[in-house]
């Protein structure tokens, strides 16, 4: 199968239609399994988590919460320590009937895996991490959550997370200072600092939901913030010629044209900003 998508989506239906026939005579309505396995790892959480971790609308959720607890399924109790906030709780009855549907979950698992070597599980598993976090942000910007994201140096778990996924290099001398997202990295900046404290930057990165101009304003001011809070030296950064987009945010933040170079065949010119 060439198509991705297609297949995961393909798979998703007969997951589902399994579950609705291992689990017929449960009171059950179709699509509430995957809140009662939700809910018994996670007792207290609140409806924005849910949302959030089983990308379910949140108008949807607020629907699927209500029937649960008309149904008995579930208990839903103001939080203490934050009025404006509504916790999620199994309730006995649910408790009973997540077991059900948990005993579901196993055998659809193993049919899955009856005659599959172990080691390709455990593949898919880390594989379908990966994809869940690269189309996380767009399902996000589509139902209109808020980028909430933080920025920093990237520790060595970030370049590892990022070197496993066999698509990004980075040599032993080179740091980013990155844009997170959740756990996610989102957009960087790749520099390199030589003795005297100066900085250059070879590549400043944007996922593809990210607009150049918008979010690389700030990716830049929190670069700056924080390398001239730091160091005394002053900052260069690389921009590949037609780059336009790049070429413009340089130039909305102030960075002075100082040279270009040739390597190849690709022209690569050169923009200084100091204190």
């Amino acid at each position: 199968m060439n198509n991705i998508a297609t297949g995961i989506e393909q798979l998703a239906r007969m997951i589902e239609t399994i579950f609705e026939d291992k689990l017929a005579e449960s009171s059950l309505n179709r699509g509430q399994y995957a809140y009662l396995l939700y809910l018994y790892e996670n007792e207290g959480t609140n409806q924005y988590d849910i949302s959030r971790d089983l990308y379910i609308d949140k108008t949807t959720v607020a629907k699927a919460l209500k029937k649960l607890e008309e149904s008995g399924y579930i208990l839903r109790k103001t939080d203490q320590r934050d009025k404006r906030r509504v916790n999620v709780f199994l309730s006995k009855k649910g408790k009973l009937v997540y077991e059900e549907v948990k005993e579901a979950s196993n055998d659809i698992q193993a049919i899955m895996s009856t005659n599959v070597h172990p080691e390709l599980l455990d593949e898919l598993s880390s594989l379908l991490e990966i994809f869940i976090q690269e189309l996380d942000l767009k399902w996000c910007d589509i139902k209109g959550y808020k980028r909430d994201t933080s920025y920093s140096l990237a520790s060595k778990q970030d370049m590892d997370l990022l070197k496993d996924r066999n698509i990004y290099r980075f040599k032993d001398e080179e740091e980013l200072f990155i844009e997170r997202f959740g756990q996610y990295v989102l957009n960087w900046i790749r520099f390199e600092q030589d003795d005297n404290q100066n900085v250059v930057a070879s590549e400043i990165h944007f996922h593809q939901i990210s607009d150049v101009i918008q979010h690389g304003m700030e990716l830049i001011r929190e670069f700056e913030h924080w390398y001239f809070g730091n160091f005394k030296g002053s900052i260069t950064i690389r921009i590949t010629e037609g780059d336009i987009e790049r070429q413009k945010l340089l130039h909305k933040n102030q960075y002075l044209f100082r040279n270009y170079e040739n390597h190849g065949d690709e022209t690569y010119y050169y923009y200084d900003k100091n204190r």
